[in-house]
């Protein structure tokens, strides 16, 4: 941080930048951090950080909501819920809005050093996609078979791995290229597309088996 850049920062510029920094930091470093080393990276008194940050707990939840919350999109449930237009559609829409959000080096270098090294990033994010995106995508491919689904606690576990084995298939293309270091197809969109009409064909044509298995399968805690 230079000095002329701190000289003329107001505070919530100030506060940005070192929220900036902290990001790359954390993507880089890990979540095994000290915010007296966090201080000295910045170049910056421990003082000073905690003028912006409470402690290293209020720290991580404002690296969550700027990472993560900031681009989450309500709109994506709507989309999955709009009947107007195929399922098969609708799933693609939101998975190359989703990929383009979440394929970016800090984002997935962050879930990763968090699900290693302290949970409370992925746990949070985690709970938004199981809590809402992943039964609606069962819901609304069992809809299209022309069954309205129901989530049921005899339901719940089955239909969350079906779906968390599917759409995470899109997370650890980004693993593989910022963990990994591998590359990945400039192009998502065909692999969305091909993705998402064997995953809707293989739900729809085994439905009944998953109805059957869901009151008798693993009950997960």
């Amino acid at each position: 941080m230079a000095k002329s850049a701190k000289k003329y920062l107001d505070a919530a510029d100030r506060e940005q930048q070192i929220l900036d920094f902290a990001i790359d930091f954390v993507a880089q470093r890990g979540l095994h951090f000290t915010t007296r080393e966090l201080a000295d990276a910045l170049g910056v008194s421990q003082p000073l950080l905690y003028r912006y940050f409470k402690n290293r707990d209020d720290l991580l939840q404002k690296i969550y909501d700027e990472v993560y919350l900031r681009r989450w999109d309500p709109g994506w449930n709507e989309l999955l819920a709009d009947r107007s237009m195929p399922v098969r559609e609708r799933l693609a829409r939101y998975l190359i809005a989703y990929t383009d959000t979440i394929l970016d080096e800090r984002w997935i270098r962050i879930f990763v050093a968090s699900a290693l090294e302290d949970p409370q990033i992925t746990i949070r994010y985690l709970g938004l996609l199981h809590d809402t995106t992943f039964p609606l995508i069962f819901a609304e491919v069992a809809a299209e078979a022309g069954f309205e689904f129901r989530s049921t606690p005899e339901t719940e576990v089955l239909v969350r791995e079906i779906v968390w084995g599917f759409h995470s298939s899109f997370f650890y293309m980004g693993v593989r290229k910022f963990i990994y270091r591998n590359e990945i197809p400039e192009s998502l969109e065909p692999i969305i597309r091909v993705r998402v009409d064997i995953f809707v064909s293989g739900v729809i044509e085994t439905l009944p088996r998953i109805l059957e298995l869901s009151r008798s399968g693993p009950q997960l805690e």
